[in-house]
């Protein structure tokens, strides 16, 4: 089974991290290829779809502050946030992604989508 991991280190609070990643307004900001994207519920929680170029994806594990999984029931992806908080004002973000049925992940996040991510956020 393919896999994929990425961690970066950011300059920013775990909540202020954790709500620039979940805003569905903030996302083709940093991830290339996502485009618009939009929520299905006014307040993000477990059950929320998230709908971008990439399809639906559903809120299928929340932590506030901690930790954020969204899951693609068709395809059978699943990715994943985690939010270490290293002091007061700085974050470790690990990424997870794969495919729950074994194939290959066909897109695989880049390095460079969080490098953009830790600009934006380091530079506000």
């Amino acid at each position: 089974m393919q896999t994929n991991e990425i961690r970066i280190t950011i300059k920013a609070p775990p909540e202020e991290v954790f709500e620039y990643t979940i805003e569905p307004k903030n996302t083709h900001l940093w991830v290339k290829g996502a485009g618009k994207e939009t929520v299905d519920t006014q307040q993000i929680g477990l059950g929320t779809k998230y709908i971008n170029n990439y399809g639906v994806l559903t809120v299928t594990d929340y932590d506030r502050d901690k930790f954020f999984e969204l899951t693609n029931n068709e395809t059978e992806y699943l990715c994943s946030y985690s939010y270490r908080k290293i002091s007061d004002q700085e974050t470790e973000l690990i990424y997870f992604e794969y495919m729950k049925n074994g194939s290959e992940l066909s897109d695989p996040m880049k390095q460079k989508s969080f490098n953009k991510l830790k600009e934006i956020l380091e530079t506000n």
